[in-house]
């Protein structure tokens, strides 16, 4: 890692990049998730029409002669450069004929190749190639019948993704690694196969499958422990798969086994929460979801999800449902993530999220921006449902995606059906056990610092927006406090949080049959 990030950003020779040994096209689109009414209603097509771009629930007009947005953050010039709005915008052509969105597409690619001069800018970044890349070929096959009468815009689209490929295999990001990693390598794999690059397809290949093999935990759990970062990467896993098959008929055994084992992680960690699990850096509306990955996940390796998994030990991951299962509860009691790559981690150890019949009730705050001044209060404990000790935090995050230092451990001590009590060791040495429990027609939660004594506990459940929680009973002192939290990148709402404050212990009963009747009450839709 440190030799990658002193070695810097290299650079090719753009005049020896012209030409290639061919290009063989095949299908990239995966209908299940590309073609998704609900994922393509995401974007603002009419908006993209007029350079008038909608991301992370941000809108700007953007300059074709810059492709930089100065006063936007810069996440949404990334996303800017991913070119993901375009797949609407062609799904849109590919249903109506309307060439007034091919006609945009074309003025998007040729703006972007006469205005990003090579290497500058967050166009070049490897993020970035590896995302357009992809997203390139999708539009590149739903727009196949117009491409097909423009040879010339075809060659030119065709010669700036050779010469995006060529720089992406010298400027991997083997400095950062982790999801980052993954998408240079899995868009150097499908490309290296297209561009006919059996060198680099053999080397990707390799540094592909080690990363499998690493990334994806035993339980089938993504290692940055992140379930929005987790469906990313199961894409991606999906779309090797769905490429390689084409050309050499058959895809490695390991992706079929990855995808399974995540497939199944996914579907039983989402069960019943109606969301995306807000645990690490997670949102709703970055990711393809959990039912459109599943249908793909069917179609490509007719792989049936099995929800019916409750302990992923290997990245600490729980569930806990109530007797008439109309309670789920998702806990976190394992490591924050890899310790070489923490900058996705929140201090949500020993937090939980409760939905009921699939509406979300409890929820940790979100995550909202990576370039935002709330970055530091949404990866802290008091942002999360857990307890903390005193002011401790339980990690040092520091700036958009650092890590100073981390807790000593969090393990479980007990686990049963409908019971979990784990214990967390802070690196000052403090325990703090914590119990999640049904009982007959409540949820309790009890906390206990084993060998703390100058410091208060502190206990904090955050509400999701548009509900309430007043059946709460507790032994402790509990105020209500006006947070914020985030269930999209962009989107703030205001929640309410109960604090519970002790000097040794904390219990705190939630009364189901109220909570439960409140939600059968209340107008959903």
């Amino acid at each position: 890692m440190i030799l990658s990030r002193l070695r810097g950003r290299r650079k090719i020779s753009l005049e020896n990049e012209r030409e290639y040994p061919g290009f063989e096209s095949v299908r990239i689109v995966i209908p299940q998730t590309d073609l998704d009414p609900d994922y393509l209603l995401r974007f603002d097509v009419e908006g993209v029409l007029n350079e008038e771009i909608c991301l992370l629930n941000e809108r700007h007009k953007v300059d074709l002669e810059l492709w930089n947005v100065p006063e936007a953050s810069h996440l949404w010039n990334f996303n800017l450069h991913y070119f993901e709005y375009c797949i609407p915008l062609a799904a849109k052509w590919s249903d109506t004929g309307d060439n007034r969105y091919w006609l945009c597409f074309k003025r998007l690619v040729e703006s972007w190749i006469a205005a990003c001069e090579y290497p500058l800018g967050d166009g070049w970044h490897p993020y970035t190639i590896s995302l357009r890349l992809v997203n390139w070929l999708v539009c590149r096959e739903l727009f196949e019948p117009m491409l097909s009468t423009d040879a010339e815009f075809d060659k030119m689209l065709l010669d700036s993704m050779y010469a995006q490929y060529r720089h992406l295999a010298i400027n991997q990001e083997t400095h950062l690694l982790a999801n980052h990693y993954f998408e240079n390598l899995k868009a150097l794999v499908i490309c290296s196969k297209l561009f006919g690059d059996d060198c680099e397809f053999e080397r990707s290949w390799r540094n592909l499958e080690g990363q499998l093999e690493e990334q994806i935990l035993q339980d089938g759990v993504h290692f940055e422990r992140s379930l929005m970062y987790h469906k990313l990467v199961l894409e991606g896993i999906l779309r090797i798969s769905f490429v390689l098959r084409q050309i050499d008929g058959s895809e490695p055994e390991i992706l079929r086994t990855k995808a399974s084992s995540m497939l199944d992680a996914m579907v039983s960690l989402e069960k019943g929460m109606g969301k995306t699990p807000f645990f690490n850096d997670s949102a709703d509306g970055v990711s393809k979801s959990c039912s459109q990955l599943s249908a793909a996940c069917l179609s490509i390796f007719q792989l049936e999800a099995c929800d019916a998994v409750a302990d992923f030990p290997f990245a600490g991951y729980y569930k806990l449902y109530s007797d008439d299962g109309r309670f789920a509860l998702m806990v976190d009691v394992g490591e924050p993530g890899p310790p070489y790559m923490l900058g996705h981690s929140h201090c949500d150890a020993l937090s939980f999220e409760l939905s009921v019949d699939g509406v979300p009730v409890i929820i940790n705050s979100g995550t909202y921006g990576y370039q935002s001044e709330l970055r530091s209060y949404f990866r802290s404990t008091a942002a999360h449902n857990t307890v903390q000790y005193g002011s401790c935090e339980q990690m040092q995050c520091w700036g958009e995606h650092r890590v100073a230092s981390s807790y000593e451990s969090c393990s479980v001590v007990e686990r049963s059906g409908n019971l979990i009590r784990a214990v967390l060791t802070l690196r000052n040495g403090i325990r703090l056990e914590r119990c999640i429990q049904f009982r007959a027609d409540s949820l309790v939660i009890s906390d206990t610092a084993v060998n703390g004594a100058d410091e208060c506990l502190v206990s904090r459940i955050h509400i999701a927006s548009g509900n309430r929680l007043d059946a709460v009973s507790s032994d402790s002192q509990m105020n209500v406090e006006q947070q914020v939290a985030s269930r999209e990148f962009g989107l703030l709402e205001n929640v309410e949080t109960l604090v519970f404050k002790s000097s040794d212990s904390i219990v705190c009963s939630i009364d189901c049959a109220s909570l439960r009747q409140y939600v059968v009450g209340k107008d959903i839709g």
